[in-house]
C-alpha cells in the first residue's frame, strides 16, 4: 500500500510541476482596436497586420516570452486590461485613468493630432490655441485619448465636440458637413484614406494646439505582464537605437488587405 502511495504522490507531482512551469511561459495575451495603419483584424478578432503588431511580434522575440494579439473594440480592450483578463494594450497614448490601471512602457513613436477640414470650408485656418477651436463642430473618434489639455478645454470652453466610433466614419461627417473639423494624425488619416482618394483630394490640414506625443505599451497592473515593465523598456531602447523602430514604421504594412470600416 505505502509503495502504491509513493507512487501515486510521484505521478501526481510530476504531472504538477511541468503545468507550472508551462503556466509561467504562457503567452501573454495583448490587445488593440481596429485602428490602421498601427492595428487591423479580420472578424474572428485574429491581427492581420500593423505597426503595433510588428512592435509587440518583435518585443515578444526580445524578451523571450510569447505573445497572443487580439483585434476588439476600443473600450472592450480598456475594460478587459482593467480586470486582468487580458494582460496588455499593444499601443496607446498616456493619460491620468490609463495610468491607474496600467503601466506605461517608453513611447515607441511620437506623433500628433492636426486639424483636418473640406477645403471650402469657411473656417479653415491654423489654430494655436484651443479657443481658438470655440464655435466649431469638432469630430473625434469615441474613447481616443486627445490629452487632458483638451479634455479640460472641452469642459472649460464648453468646445462643441463629436464623437462617432470611427476615423473613417468622422472623415465621412466631413465630406458631408456635419462637422467643421476632425482631429486626427497624419498617418493613420493618410491610411484610412487610401481607398478614398477623392475625399482626399477635397482636404487640406492645418496645425492645431496638439504637441507630439508619446505612443507606448500598456501593461495591466492586473495581469501577468505587470512584472515585465523593466524588460519591455529594455527591449524597447535596443529598437530604437538600432533602428529597428525606425524600419518596422517605413512601409505601410499589408495594405492590399485593408479594407475601409464602415
Amino acid at each position: 500500500m505505502s509503495k502504491l502511495l509513493f507512487c501515486l504522490i510521484m505521478l501526481f507531482t510530476s504531472t504538477l510541476l511541468p503545468a507550472d512551469e508551462s503556466n509561467s511561459r504562457a503567452p501573454l495575451h495583448f490587445c488593440n482596436s481596429h485602428w490602421p495603419p498601427y492595428s487591423y483584424g479580420d472578424e474572428r478578432a485574429q491581427p492581420i497586420g500593423g505597426y503595433a503588431i510588428d512592435f509587440m511580434r518583435e518585443i515578444s522575440r526580445r524578451i523571450d516570452h510569447p505573445v497572443r494579439l487580439s483585434i476588439l473594440p476600443w473600450l472592450r480592450c480598456l475594460a478587459m486590461n482593467k480586470t486582468g483578463e487580458l494582460d496588455g494594450i499593444m499601443l496607446l497614448t498616456a493619460n491620468k485613468d490609463r495610468r491607474r490601471f496600467l503601466h506605461l512602457t517608453e513611447p515607441l513613436l511620437h506623433d500628433a493630432n492636426l486639424l483636418w477640414y473640406l477645403k471650402d470650408n469657411q473656417h479653415v485656418a491654423d489654430r494655436t490655441s484651443f479657443e481658438e477651436l470655440q464655435g466649431l463642430k469638432i469630430g473625434i473618434v469615441k474613447g481616443f485619448n486627445y490629452g487632458e489639455a483638451f479634455a479640460e478645454a472641452t469642459n472649460k470652453l464648453g468646445l462643441n465636440v463629436e464623437a462617432v466610433p470611427t476615423v473613417y466614419s468622422n472623415f465621412l461627417r466631413l465630406e458631408r458637413g456635419w462637422i467643421d473639423v476632425f482631429l486626427v494624425n497624419r498617418v493613420v488619416a493618410d491610411f484610412t484614406l487610401l481607398s478614398r482618394s477623392d475625399l482626399k483630394a477635397r482636404l487640406t490640414i492645418r496645425k492645431g494646439p496638439f504637441e507630439p506625443v508619446g505612443f507606448r505599451v500598456g501593461l495591466s497592473k492586473a495581469g501577468k505582464a505587470a512584472p515585465l515593465l523593466e524588460q519591455f523598456n529594455a527591449a524597447i531602447a535596443d529598437m530604437t537605437r538600432e533602428g529597428t523602430v525606425t524600419n518596422i514604421l517605413k512601409y505601410p504594412p499589408l495594405v492590399q488587405q485593408v479594407k475601409t470600416p464602415d
